[in-house]
């Protein structure tokens, strides 16, 4: 925002511009995304939600249609953010032509990679980011699946002086003889202290090691890999995103049952498996229609796990399949 306005805030504020930013995202981005724009002051109005392609990835030429059509409304396009695996189905934004456009039209590029980013620890994932290297900005959360305690989120910035700018303050109770010879992190955020959460990984990586953290990770994507296996090759059911990842997007699908019948039919069997508490499933809208995420990530779990629930998953959705049919 305030690279865009030439730092506004130095004169009357993104409310003083003549022109409204505009940020752009997929329309399968996380909602925090909507809760920044609006916390940052663009406004709900000023958020374009760019369409998906058939595998949920942000369609590059939507994008720029989208930039396109601003400029010519008089607005000014501010930022781009991509999302590395989305929170649905792990789907990955084309970041290297994202990127080439944030460089054309002189957008910030943020990308999210809250629970994808991780699996940048293998290498043989890291081709799912290609591009990342142009980013302005990524975060990603090591509280998810690489198993930090919570909360722990790491935050990258190609240039700090763009956030020093902004939220930096120095006033006289604040300075001490320190001052210039380190970073100090207040003037990076909005809050003036924090608390030690890099230890949290420190410790995380030092009891692990990078070699069996890698191998855990590798564990969950030939897990989610054999159950989209199982999925597939059974009658009625369907596995409804590629699987980049370790989340499984699913459905059981009996035939005649559509539409608000099938949503019924589908929440009422994830529903009978989470109060059992055997697993827990998450229910989400895909396509317009509910579908199930089995996202495979806790450090314990292991294959036999996941062949339980899977047992459990067909048991609990055919079994109710009669019931709904009269």
């Amino acid at each position: 925002r305030e690279r865009t306005t030439g730092y506004s805030l130095s004169r009357g504020g993104l409310q003083a511009e003549a022109q409204p930013l505009v940020v752009y995202t997929s329309d399968q981005a996380h909602s925090s995304v909507e809760k920044a724009a609006l916390l940052a002051g663009f406004g709900r109005a000023n958020l374009r939600l760019i369409a998906h392609d058939e595998a949920y990835a942000l369609r590059p030429a939507a994008l720029e249609a989208a930039i396109c059509q601003d400029i010519r409304d008089g607005r000014k396009p501010c930022a781009i953010v991509a999302t590395a695996g989305t929170t649905i189905c792990t789907a990955f934004d084309p970041i290297d032509a994202i990127a080439a456009l944030a460089r054309q039209y002189h957008l910030w590029l943020h990308v999210d990679a809250a629970m994808a980013g991780a699996a940048m620890i293998l290498p043989e994932c890291r081709s799912l980011w290609q591009g990342i290297e142009e980013a302005d900005s990524l975060v990603f959360n090591a509280h998810k699946w690489p198993g930090a305690a919570f909360d722990c989120s790491l935050y990258y910035v190609r240039d700090p002086e763009h956030l020093i700018r902004v939220l930096s303050t120095n006033p006289s109770y604040l300075q001490s003889s320190a001052d210039g010879r380190v970073k100090n992190l207040r003037d990076w955020g909005i809050p003036l202290g924090r608390r030690f959460r890099a230890l949290k990984l420190w410790c995380l990586l030092r009891a692990e090691g990078v070699t069996n953290l890698q191998a855990r990770l590798r564990r969950d994507l030939a897990n989610a890999q054999w159950l989209a296996q199982q999925v597939s090759s059974t009658p009625l059911w369907r596995v409804l995103a590629p699987v980049r990842l370790q989340t499984v997007c699913v459905r059981h699908a009996p035939p005649g049952l559509q539409g608000q019948a099938l949503d019924r039919h589908t929440l009422a069997w994830v529903e009978r498996i989470n109060r059992s508490g055997a697993a827990y499933l998450t229910p989400a809208i895909l396509d317009g229609r509910w579908m199930v995420r089995v996202s495979i990530g806790a450090e314990t779990t292991a294959r036999e796990h996941v062949a339980a629930l899977w047992e459990r998953m067909r048991q609990e959705a055919e079994q109710a399949w009669p019931s709904q049919a009269d």
